[in-house]
């Protein structure tokens, strides 16, 4: 070992010997620690900075007709349908012996146990199946159960909402707010191939606001007309879902006589090149990204996980790094979603370098506890203290439930990891875990309590 490698350890020694005395002599054990954070972070109020969660209006409708039952929630709902789908009990139990262990289960099963009284050792069996399916649908049909357990069972004071609704009047109550897609505005070219009769997308487009769209401009001014009412009337939040049909590096240079060019075909009902229709894409981004500069809004990107059977790398989330880094977008806050897995470690060091991006793990407690533990752990570590949420991107109450209830304990075994090995005071960590859970999400999306 050369002299300034014994130097170096000399230095880590002497560091970790300064951090121990700090800490006031021996360290407690990380599990008591850990008990003691999750009991404190559950009373911290919570952001759910990016649901799916559906409006309790219709679907207590929908119940006038119908069950809620574990078949209809395992069988064909969201995420959990993956790997336990089916149309009877006996499918769905078949399937869910296999695939028990997922977490896009385990959340759900927390509800089970938690708010229908499941054992909490037991799995499900098909007595207990029955009586979870009788309490859950029974909860359902009363019009207070969404409070019950968002507001108190699970301390949940703000959702950032993709329920559907586009204006605050329109929520299901005071503490949903809409976020819009806009990749209608974005992706104008060919036909609607999911919809009857395969129509051209920029006539649906056009019907749906009831204007013509002959030129350019006229959807230029449609795209600022709506962005700017839809904040007027209590959005927070645009969001993009570009990356599942292309990469993420919109090009802030294409020039407008060439967007317009590639518009006029698609008026003519014309095919685009590849490259005629990034162009246009492109173009029509930057008209979004001007109307949110002006108003200094977010717009969440999806990025990292994929939909079944597409295309992984169109989801890297540095592509977003070629519009931040011209400068010209700094009033526009970027939300880099899902922690862009499995570009984790590149969406933390990209949104360390820029002020107005942000780092969003909706999604990962939900599909690996594993991963979010591991991202949280080095985004503490890495980012400022401000550019760090963490919403659910869950789709059923049962499934946010359980997502909330993981969500605070990974925050909590992490932070007391960093207590325990004295890298963090018990202080410092509950600041981190009321920033992570509550002040960056009401700050990033204009909120009040």
């Amino acid at each position: 070992m050369t002299k300034r490698h014994w130097g170096l350890a000399s230095a880590f020694g002497l560091l970790a010997a300064t951090t121990a005395a700090a800490a006031g002599g021996p360290r407690e054990g990380v599990d008591s620690v850990r008990e003691r954070l999750e009991a404190k972070l559950a009373a911290i109020p919570y952001v759910d900075t990016h649901t799916h969660l559906p409006d309790p209006r219709p679907f207590r409708e929908s119940l006038k007709t119908s069950k809620y039952d574990v078949t209809r929630l395992l069988g064909g709902s969201t995420y959990v349908a993956e790997f336990t789908s089916g149309s009877t009990w006996d499918e769905v139990k078949a399937n869910l012996a296999a695939n028990a262990q997922h977490p896009y289960y385990r959340v759900i099963r927390e509800a089970f146990v938690d708010l229908y009284g499941l054992a909490p050792g037991a799995e499900l069996t098909d007595e207990s199946a029955r009586t979870v399916s009788e309490r859950m649908d029974a909860a359902h049909r009363d019009p207070g159960w969404y409070d019950e357990v968002l507001r108190k069972r699970m301390n949940v004071t703000h959702l950032i909402w993709l329920g559907g609704g586009r204006r605050g009047s329109e929520m299901p109550a005071p503490y949903y707010h809409p976020v819009w897609n806009i990749d209608g505005f974005v992706f104008v070219a060919g036909r609607d191939e999911k919809a009857k009769g395969k129509p051209w997308t920029l006539d649906t487009l056009a019907k749906r606001f009831g204007v013509k769209l002959a030129r350019l401009s006229d959807l230029e001014k449609l795209i600022a007309a709506e962005i700017e009412g839809f904040f007027a009337g209590g959005g927070v939040s645009l969001k993009s879902t570009a990356a599942y049909y292309r990469t993420l590096d919109f090009d802030d240079t294409v020039p407008r006589p060439r967007a317009d060019r590639a518009f006029a075909k698609v008026v003519r009902h014309e095919a685009l090149a590849p490259a005629e229709q990034k162009a246009l894409e492109d173009w029509l981004m930057t008209r979004v990204l001007t109307s949110l500069a002006k108003l200094k809004k977010p717009i969440q990107f999806h990025t990292g996980n994929q939909q079944n059977w597409n295309t992984v790398a169109n989801s890297n989330p540095l592509g977003l790094n070629r519009l931040l880094v011209t400068g010209k977008w700094w009033d526009v806050k970027f939300v880099v979603l899902h922690g862009g897995y499995p570009y984790t470690r590149e969406a933390i060091t990209m949104t360390r370098y820029f002020g107005n991006c942000y780092l969003d793990l909706a999604w990962m407690v939900l599909f690996s506890p594993a991963a979010a533990t591991s991202a949280l752990a080095e985004a503490i570590d890495l980012l400022p203290g401000n550019q760090l949420t963490i919403g659910t991107d869950t789709a059923n109450l049962e499934e946010m439930y359980g997502t909330v209830k993981f969500t605070r304990r990974v925050l909590a075994s992490v932070l007391a990891e960093k207590v325990a090995g004295g890298y963090l005071t018990e202080e410092v960590a509950l600041a981190v875990a009321r920033r992570v859970l509550h002040d960056n999400a009401m700050a990033l999306y204009g909120l009040t309590d």
